[in-house]
């Protein structure tokens, strides 16, 4: 088959990797590694059917009119269906995979003469319109943090008079990044009207709410969810609010100086059981995707929803046990089977950086080889530059299965600028 992925920053490398080795003719719309994608059988179909798609520099970048910027709400430019159907035919497309969310919207508004995998409209909801993905949790009995203030238009009727010291703002049903405001005195400095929801970039109005910041332990937990059926993945706690200071909102690396810790067994069963009933409902919205659920564990020892994922996470390499037919037949008939390779098993995590990473000359040349010797999955993202392996973003996740391969970690710091991060 042509098997083409919309994704956004390289959710499915491994997946992809499989498919090709099985003989499929695989397709990406990333074009940002596109050598390094190449070396793995990975084609990309670069501006047919651009990612970056509000990007005036790029080659599209006289289709954009950033008038139309609000009226699209939760989806993507109107040329872009031109694109996609185009890139249907232009590469005969059998099979679509969609883990891009504003993408699902084009994926639902007719029939393109092709098989998709993807949330369904209703499904996709739970991530890109926060305020109903709050109330579905608290429908299925999962405590949600305290809604403190809510407003229509966020550049005109925000009041922070009445807030605490600390909190987080949520658009209430348009696509974008939560905002964590850890100290109201940060303000002066980084003003709502230029750092909130990107608004330095549009002139969209966001209707929003803000909730108490609750501390804690971040928890996620992964899942496959199969027209309805739905399996466990892997759990783990990691502290993404790094990613969405006032300061900080969408960093160019989301994972610089993040620790991926494995939950105890005592938390790992309170996630779990604590989602049960919410992803029992979500079945019944339909659709086939991977997710994530987050919820802080708080101080209080009380579990508390933050969000639910409908996608893979950016950058993800998690490694897949499958050949790349058997995988994708489990994905959309089996979830179980996924599910039952995961049981008892850890996967940890350990982010390898260089000092500059998220900063400028953050690009290092990456021993790519040591994945060959010690059967580690590949990383991303990388690139291959005048045949060298380049850490792009200046660093990686690493995933391994088990435990931790310090063999492999020593040799890495041995031949190269980066570093395993530990933490400190």
């Amino acid at each position: 088959m042509n098997i083409l992925f919309v994704e956004m920053e390289q959710h499915n490398l491994q997946f992809m990797k499989k498919l090709a080795e099985d003989g499929h003719s695989v397709y990406t719309n990333q074009s940002l590694s596109k050598n390094y994608l190449k070396s793995l059988g990975i084609n990309t179909v670069g501006d047919d059917l651009p990612h970056e798609v509000w990007n005036p520099t790029m080659s599209w970048g006289h289709l954009i009119d950033m008038d139309t910027y609000e009226a699209v709400g939760n989806g993507l430019p109107k040329w872009m269906e031109e694109k996609f159907e185009n890139t249907l035919e232009k590469y005969k497309i059998d099979l679509v995979i969609c883990t891009w969310p504003p993408f699902n919207e084009i994926m639902h508004m007719k029939d393109w003469g092709v098989e998709f995998i993807s949330a369904s409209p209703e499904a996709i909801k739970l991530e890109q319109e926060k305020m109903f993905g709050n109330s579905f949790a608290k429908h299925c009995d999962m405590k949600t943090p305290k809604i403190l203030q809510r407003g229509d238009n966020h550049r005109t009727d925000f009041n922070t008079d009445s807030l605490p010291d600390s909190f987080v703002i949520k658009p209430s049903n348009k696509w974008t990044s939560a905002t964590v405001v850890p100290d109201k005195k940060l303000l002066s400095s980084f003003p709502l009207e230029t750092f909130l929801f990107s608004s330095s970039d549009h002139s969209a109005k966001y209707s929003y709410y803000v909730e108490e910041l609750i501390k804690g332990q971040e928890t996620n937990i992964s899942y496959i969810m199969s027209n309805g059926k739905w399996s466990f993945t892997f759990s783990e706690s990691c502290d993404e609010s790094k990613a969405k200071q006032i300061f900080n909102v969408n960093p160019v690396v989301w994972y610089a100086n993040t620790t991926i810790e494995e939950l105890n067994p005592e938390v790992d069963k309170m996630v779990r059981d604590n989602v049960v009933e919410y992803l029992n409902q979500a079945a019944k919205l339909g659709g086939t995707y991977e997710g994530s659920i987050t919820q802080m564990l708080g101080e209080d020892g009380e579990l508390y929803f933050l969000e639910n994922n409908c996608r893979p996470y950016v950058n993800n390499t998690f490694p897949i046990p499958y050949t790349g037919n058997e995988y994708l037949d489990a994905f959309r008939n089996n979830p179980q089977k996924i599910g039952d390779w995961f049981d008892g098993r850890k996967f940890p995590k350990v982010v390898i950086q260089n000092k500059n990473i998220g900063n400028q000359d953050q690009e290092c040349e990456y021993p790519f080889h040591l994945h060959d010797k010690y059967k580690i999955a590949e990383p991303t993202p990388i690139e291959i530059i005048d045949d060298k392996y380049i850490a792009t973003k200046g660093g990686v996740v690493i995933v391994f299965e088990d435990e931790i391969n310090m063999d492999f970690i020593n040799e890495v710091e041995k031949e190269s600028d980066l570093r395993a991060y530990w933490g400190d």
